[in-house]
């Protein structure tokens, strides 16, 4: 059986500038650029993180991105070079988006379990989050349900032992322990909808407005806390920059005037990063490698620059963050760009019977979903991808 291959890509931001449009834009490189996971599968959705002196990786792996087949899967490594699948992870139905947060004592898996029924009317999708954990990254627990129906928990953080979660309908949620969570705050202006008309939304989608979806929060030195969300505000879908000081109770708002789906955040050196997907017609800094959608930049509390976008194209993105040294970034992802651009050739050879397996677990569900989902942007395989950025890389060796 051929073994599953992932890619790392590592990125340095060199102590260079190059001046666009008027502005000074530091000039990032990567370091180090591997193909983790290669194995067919339509592989996506990552995170990555540092625990117990050891890199953890985790992805979804399904047949198409809507069929309802999704697994976790759990990969390790010492140096980001060689990789052990030490688990995976299934729920009842179609295991998504999976998000990783650890303690001294676990490592915790979460994810959104998916499936479809009749809700008022017509069939929609429904979501249940659910909550893997484990004592040593090995030996894991049965999947325990937590939280509530249609709640999409997204990105989980711990501070201060306490865990923080903005989840995709737009409530900041917290818990002591991973498993049992309270409302803290409702992060975006609702303009003066009702608390009992968001229930009511909330009974039949988790999406509750168009100014908060996929979101990521970082806690600044000061006890300040950011959080950066996708939105679906249009024109151009321009993510927002939430801001909340203790009690975290109350919250501005700042345009950050660029797209940015699946945020990270993370901070390096000092400076906030936040990783996404990005829009490819907006023009970028100049960069020493092809400019692909998924992008990195720093975020202020006035916005975003700029600083590097990643070899990516399709169906891409939602990637991990992370940070173990000062001015270095890890970042994990996925992208279809080896396929898109013809290196490999699944582009011009679709792989129909994953395809169509993905068609009959839909109709076995009783899920009709239209042809375009279908699309082989949609359908066909997907590789991850680790990067290392060096932010103070002169004079560095680079490594692929």
């Amino acid at each position: 059986m051929p073994q599953p291959v992932i890619a790392i890509l590592i990125i340095s931001f060199l102590p260079l500038s190059k001046t666009v449009t008027g502005k000074v834009y530091p000039l990032a490189q990567i370091l180090t650029h591997r193909t983790v996971v290669r194995d067919g599968w339509h592989n996506m959705c990552t995170d990555i993180c540092f625990w117990r002196d050891t890199f953890w990786l985790v992805y979804d792996r399904t047949s198409a991105h809507s069929a309802p087949d999704g697994v976790v899967v759990v990969l390790r490594s010492a140096d980001l070079r060689r990789w052990d699948e030490v688990a995976v992870l299934a729920t009842p139905n179609d295991a998504r988006d999976v998000k990783l947060a650890a303690t001294e004592d676990e490592l915790l898996v979460f994810c959104t379990d998916s499936w479809y029924e009749p809700v008022a009317g017509r069939k929609r999708q429904v979501a249940q989050p659910y909550l893997f954990s484990s004592p040593d990254g090995r030996r894991w627990s049965d999947p325990t349900r937590i939280h509530e129906r249609n709640y999409w928990l997204w990105r989980v953080r711990r501070h201060e032992g306490v865990f923080y979660c903005a989840e995709k309908g737009g409530d900041l949620l917290s818990s002591e322990d991973g498993r049992h969570w309270t409302f803290v705050s409702r992060i975006p202006d609702d303009e003066g909808q009702d608390p009992n008309e968001l229930k009511e939304i909330r009974k039949i989608d988790h999406r509750t407005t168009p100014r908060f979806n996929e979101a990521d929060v970082i806690f600044r030195p000061d006890g300040q806390l950011w959080c950066v969300s996708r939105t679906k505000r249009e024109p151009g879908q321009h993510s927002l920059l939430y801001i909340s000081d203790p009690p975290y109770e109350r919250w501005s708002c700042v345009d950050l005037e660029a797209l940015i789906h699946c945020p990270a955040l993370c901070d390096s050196g000092g400076n906030v990063y936040v990783a996404g997907r990005r829009d490819p017609t907006v023009p970028w800094v100049p960069q020493h490698s092809p400019v692909g959608n998924t992008g990195i930049f720093r975020l202020d509390p006035d916005g975003v620059t700029p600083v590097f976008a990643l070899p990516s194209d399709g169906d891409a993105a939602y990637p991990g963050l992370v940070s173990v040294e000062p001015d270095q970034l890890i970042v994990s992802y996925y992208s279809q760009h080896a396929y898109l651009s013809g290196v490999l050739r699944a582009d011009r050879t679709p792989t129909t019977h994953i395809e169509r397996w993905g068609v009959l677990r839909r109709e076995e569900a009783g899920q009709i979903t239209p042809r375009k989902e279908l699309s082989h942007y949609k359908s066909g395989p997907v590789d991850i991808y680790v990067a290392e950025i060096d932010l103070a890389a002169e004079g560095k060796s680079l490594a692929f």
